[in-house]
């Protein structure tokens, strides 16, 4: 029981020390409620804390996640890449200030990738690629995970139920107050992000992920199996 009450007071206080980095009140608001109520930053922390590989983070946004490790203590490389380009100067910001080892770099996902190897986080993108595109993305994201490592994936499934909807309207929401970027929406299904991922090379798990939001959000998590080979960067 202390050790839970102890786990939770250092993700209080980690919240805490990165929404202050925010000069607007407004962002330290959000930063604050964002990584307080999402259940994915203590999930990406106790799955990738105690791993030495360094991490990149596919639509890092703000750089919250990155921002959230280190406050914990990881002191892994981390690559964030994001398509929109002001989150991405506001985080750069903030990282080239108090983080040491946080790169936040503006890049659309759908071009080239850097060259990398290690973990790799892919929370709430998808759904924002056609779905050719989406395929191609988690093949190339798959071929980029070191042996022994992971590739996390966080969206909502294309489900017709209440949730699905719910998620639905709050993804255009979020658009037409231009704080996610435009672009159509193609939420994915379970079988089209697992099929990318062949069980010879990776062994994977899902389980649905909304905790008490409303939304049809769920985790994917793909491990390379250690005696995996990884593909020659091309």
């Amino acid at each position: 029981m202390e050790s839970r009450r102890e786990n939770v007071a250092e993700h209080e206080n980690a919240c805490a020390r990165v929404a202050v980095q925010f000069g607007s009140p407004w962002l330290r608001h959000y930063a604050r409620g964002k990584l307080r109520s999402d259940r994915i930053y203590s999930a990406a922390y106790d799955l990738l804390g105690q791993s030495p590989e360094p991490i990149l983070d596919v639509g890092c946004g703000l750089g919250l996640l990155a921002f959230y490790l280190r406050e914990r203590a990881c002191p892994q490389p981390i690559l964030g890449l994001d398509r929109d380009a002001r989150k991405i100067t506001c985080g750069s910001t903030i990282a080239a200030r108090r983080y040491r080892g946080v790169e936040l770099r503006f890049q659309d996902v759908e071009a080239r990738l850097p060259d990398f190897h290690g973990n790799i986080v892919l929370f709430d993108v998808l759904h924002y690629l056609s779905q050719r595109a989406q395929v191609s993305l988690l093949s190339r994201l798959g071929q980029q995970v070191s042996p022994g490592g992971l590739l996390i994936v966080r969206d909502a499934l294309r489900e017709m139920r209440p949730r699905y909807w719910m998620t639905w309207l709050g993804e255009k929401f979020a658009q037409l107050i231009s704080w996610n970027v435009g672009a159509a929406l193609h939420f994915p299904s379970h079988d089209s992000i697992e099929d990318a991922f062949d069980r010879e090379n990776f062994q994977g798990e899902r389980r649905p992920f909304w905790g008490a939001s409303p939304f049809n959000n769920h985790i994917f998590i793909f491990r390379r199996h250690a005696s995996a080979t990884v593909p020659a960067a091309g």
